[in-house]
């Protein structure tokens, strides 16, 4: 009974956290720059402390902003539930452990990245690079106490590489696995993607390690492939209208930290 009660509250707790996830990815694309209450991307007008409350603001509020009018996205009560569904997920897997503290805050900045390019098709500087300070603390503590996480993959290493190599260069050699190989996206596609989602790739990379990235990336690029293709067969978009690949590497990243490393194994067992 205990058990379902703490599934509640972490469900709950996400809640709360994907309302704070639409507040700053808000705040940080809007022009010029305000973190004020409201879901609101037309008008910085703040709104009632009732209608702040995660999902039921935004049902209360009839999907509409109580000032301007404008109806409210739909993406912002979908964030909500996601991260809800997510921190029980991660509860249930992980308890009460260093990893869950780790993967919430890894999730937390990918969730965020993914809104803003989602509403304005931009990964924030602001965001990105105080993340990739976060993500290399994290992984130095991490090879400080000599602890491995779950999404760890460790590679074979001989001679010097073997004594230099540990948790740290691993996050450090994913995060160059990933701005390289999505650079190269960029320089063949001639501009079909941006710098931000190279720093992302960064960002997830160091997050994931190597050869996890990999996972990350593949499912990124499989699922905005397939989300291209629909909108082109029933178009909904053209060939040359652009679209936002930065929330599909997000979602690829956190799929890769949570089962990338089954993954690998299963694909890697027969020459294992």
């Amino acid at each position: 009974m205990l058990m379902y009660l703490l599934y509640c509250l972490f469900f709950v707790l996400g809640l709360f956290c994907g309302s704070l996830v639409n507040y700053i990815a808000g705040g940080v694309t809007r022009e010029p720059r305000s973190f004020v209450f409201t879901n609101c991307r037309n008008c910085t007008a703040a709104v009632r402390p009732v209608l702040m409350l995660p999902v039921i603001g935004y049902l209360l509020a009839g999907r509409k902003c109580p000032h301007c009018g404008k109806s409210l996205p739909v993406h912002l009560i979908l964030v909500e539930i996601g991260t809800g569904l997510l921190f029980a997920y991660l509860f249930w897997r992980f308890n009460f452990t260093w990893e869950l503290s780790v993967l919430v805050v890894f999730s937390l900045l990918l969730l965020i990245l993914l809104v803003t390019d989602i509403e304005q098709m931009l990964i924030p500087n602001v965001v990105t690079y105080p993340g990739l300070i976060i993500v290399l603390l994290i992984s130095l503590a991490i090879m400080l106490l000599g602890v491995k996480p779950h999404w760890f993959f460790p590679i074979p290493a001989t001679g010097f590489f073997m004594i230099v190599y540990n948790y740290l260069v691993n996050s450090i050699l994913g995060g160059l696995t990933g701005f390289i190989l999505l650079m190269l996206v960029v320089i063949i596609s001639r501009g079909g993607m941006a710098l931000g989602d190279v720093k992302l790739a960064l960002l997830i990379g160091m997050m994931t390690g190597f050869p996890i990235v990999i996972v990350a990336l593949f499912f990124g690029i499989i699922g905005g492939g397939l989300v291209a293709g629909v909108l082109l067969l029933t178009r909904r978009r053209g060939r040359k209208d652009p679209m936002p690949f930065g929330p599909f590497l997000c979602l690829g990243g956190i799929a890769a930290l949570l089962w990338g490393r089954e993954i690998l194994t299963w694909y890697l067992a027969p020459v294992l």
